[in-house]
């Protein structure tokens, strides 16, 4: 059974039109969405989230997505936005924890919420941080927080818009290796296509609001690149090269 379906999904915006005929995701998926600025990668995550609404159908282990409420679909995916902000003066140890609320009994957390909590915050390293405000932060510690808050919540689907966005190297590679080892789906709109190639086992590739194709990674090939992204894609010994045609 698919644990996400999607049949006919059509949204406008302006001159903007997305349109996708069928995606089946099963469940441990990891699933990179590939194209260029404007060719729909944030605005499907945000479809597939109900934070914009178009036709058709999305279904959830086969419930339509409409008919689910708000504060259930938050026990059914977690989302990591390109920019998320935290008004209140909260430290990093709080913002992680409020990735337990969709299980928090009441308003309290429980002792394995915050068990749960200090295990994310290692492995994200950000022990060292987990007093510091989050407004006190560098661009790259707020999204390692963010992503902590999000794979805190324990969804068995997680999106991930431009997950590295601000990472350094180190901690790009850490989280890219964490994410491809976890039980959970993960579908995720990346830039770095030699980074998504390395960690992901399925790609959708969009171009101008279609999808051009659907593909494992030994079917993503240069020709298909150079197609998505209007460059000259080779292939060399470990990585692809791009180049103006």
């Amino acid at each position: 059974m698919a644990e996400l379906r999607v049949e006919k999904l059509n949204f406008q915006r302006g001159d903007f039109h997305l349109q996708l005929d069928e995606l089946r995701i099963a469940q441990g998926e990891k699933v990179a969405i590939l194209g260029e600025n404007g060719s729909g990668k944030s605005t499907l995550l945000q479809l597939l989230c109900g934070v914009l609404h178009g036709s058709g159908t999305i279904y959830y282990r086969e419930r339509l997505l409409q008919k689910i409420p708000v504060a259930e679909r938050a026990q059914l995916f977690s989302l990591l936005p390109q920019f998320s902000e935290v008004i209140f003066p909260f430290s990093v140890a709080e913002v992680v924890l409020f990735g337990r609320f969709p299980h928090a009994q009441g308003n309290s957390f429980s002792d394995e919420d915050k068990y749960l909590s200090e295990l994310q915050l290692e492995k994200l390293d950000l022990l060292q941080l987990r007093d510091r405000q989050f407004n006190q932060l560098s661009g790259g510690e707020k999204r390692r927080v963010m992503l902590a808050r999000v794979l805190n919540q324990q969804a068995p689907i997680i999106y991930l818009d431009e997950p590295n966005a601000s990472l350094d190297i180190r901690h790009t590679l850490e989280i890219f290796e964490l994410l491809s080892q976890r039980a959970e789906t993960v579908i995720s709109p990346v830039h770095d296509i030699n980074l998504a190639e390395r960690f992901f086992n399925r790609f959708l590739l969009l171009k101008q609001g279609k999808l051009l194709a659907d593909v494992s990674r030994d079917q993503l090939t240069p020709e298909l690149l150079t197609e998505t992204y209007d460059v000259l894609v080779t292939r060399g010994a470990a990585a692809f090269t791009f180049c103006h045609q």
